[in-house]
């Protein structure tokens, strides 16, 4: 469970991703881990799967993997 909350998201993320953005800071400011490592499996597919649709740019994308610490 890792957010790096000096890594600000750009607000034009699409919506979709922007809500599980803010589920997954609401699991991380609780000390949820069962919950946030749960949803953070499928936020981490959905940021891919926007990214190869073209939702985001490789630079969102980066942005979200080194916020979450993918990268």
């Amino acid at each position: 469970m890792y957010i790096d909350k000096e890594i600000e998201l750009p607000a034009n993320l699409p919506s979709g991703l922007q809500e599980d953005f803010t589920e997954l800071q609401e699991f991380y400011d609780a000390g949820d881990w069962l919950s946030f490592d749960l949803l953070f499996e499928a936020v981490e597919a959905s940021v891919k799967a926007c990214y190869l649709a073209g939702k985001i740019t490789r630079e969102e994308l980066n942005l979200i993997f080194r916020r979450y610490g993918i990268a």
